[in-house]
């Protein structure tokens, strides 16, 4: 592979991921209800503990796709 075929790659990467961190914001956020009835039908009593830990997991995610999807492609756009 050439380093524009990776950098083309890791954009695609870094897409998607963005997307998918959307998904997770709106699912807080505009879908609040929902989720939340969702995770009581699951889960019970214990639907309030997740509930309470996903939007510290959707920080981490943000985190991980500037360090390993960001970070790279903006390396390799820098290069190219």
């Amino acid at each position: 592979m050439t380093l524009a075929q990776i950098a083309d790659l890791m954009g695609w990467m870094l897409l998607i991921n963005i997307v998918l961190l959307i998904i997770g914001y709106l699912k807080i956020t505009v879908f609040k209800g929902l989720v939340k009835r969702v995770l009581n039908t699951i889960m019970g009593e214990q639907s309030e503990q997740l509930y309470a830990t996903i939007p510290k997991a959707l920080v981490h995610f943000e985190i991980l796709i500037v360090v390993f999807n960001f970070t790279p492609y903006l390396a390799l756009r820098i290069i190219l």
